[in-house]
């Protein structure tokens, strides 16, 4: 053969090449900027996942309190009345429980006895109490006296039953369909006036 003679030989398909040039076109056409509205979509998508969180986050850690309603802003009357109470709580818890009396007469008595104390703790938080026209706290400490009263209605209206009807059964009076002794202990117990909540000497 010839010196002058060149041969050719043909680069078949998927040379090193032509796989490099395939390569950098799909690096380019995967390199090619979002379009608009798929940015849109992934950006609204943060934002909705970090309010979401968020919101969990306050919920759960943050610096709001809850107040249940009928809790007072002022604790003052709060702390004076639980004195008051204790002093009343004492005396009872020193007499024998009225549904363990033998009859019906020493059960009696002995809720007499109980009545009396509570109407002095009672007298004695009329006279610390504000006038119902001061304000939301005092318009709800008198609501309370007032139920109380209603209780101590009950109470006495019971004696005045066993006196004639050993059998004879104690009746709380109805509020807003429940029995008035809840809001009574309800709002004892919210405002940490545990021994202000009614006896349970009758039970």
């Amino acid at each position: 053969m010839s010196d002058d003679t060149v041969s050719s030989v043909p680069t078949p398909e998927g040379t090193p090449d032509d796989t490099a040039n395939s390569e950098d076109s799909t690096a380019f056409e995967d390199a090619e900027p979002m379009s608009f509205r798929r940015k849109m979509s992934r950006s609204l998508a943060i934002v909705v996942t970090i309010l979401i969180a968020g919101l969990w986050s306050y919920t759960l850690w943050g610096p709001t309190k809850k107040v249940a309603p009928g809790v007072m802003s002022d604790p003052s009357f709060s702390r004076a009345a639980q004195v008051i109470c204790t002093d009343a709580a004492g005396i009872i818890s020193a007499l024998p429980p009225a549904y363990s009396s033998p009859d019906a007469g020493a059960r009696a008595e002995v809720i007499q006895q109980s009545n009396a104390a509570l109407t002095v703790m009672l007298s004695r938080l009329a006279a610390i109490a504000p006038s119902a026209e001061q304000g939301k706290d005092a318009a709800m400490v008198q609501e309370w006296l007032g139920d109380w009263q209603t209780f101590m209605v009950d109470r006495e209206r019971f004696v005045i039953a066993l006196e004639t009807d050993p059998n004879a059964r104690f009746y709380v009076t109805m509020k807003e369909r429940r029995q008035v002794t809840e809001p009574v202990d309800f709002f004892a117990r919210y405002n940490n006036m545990s021994n202000c909540e009614t006896p349970g000497d009758l039970a």
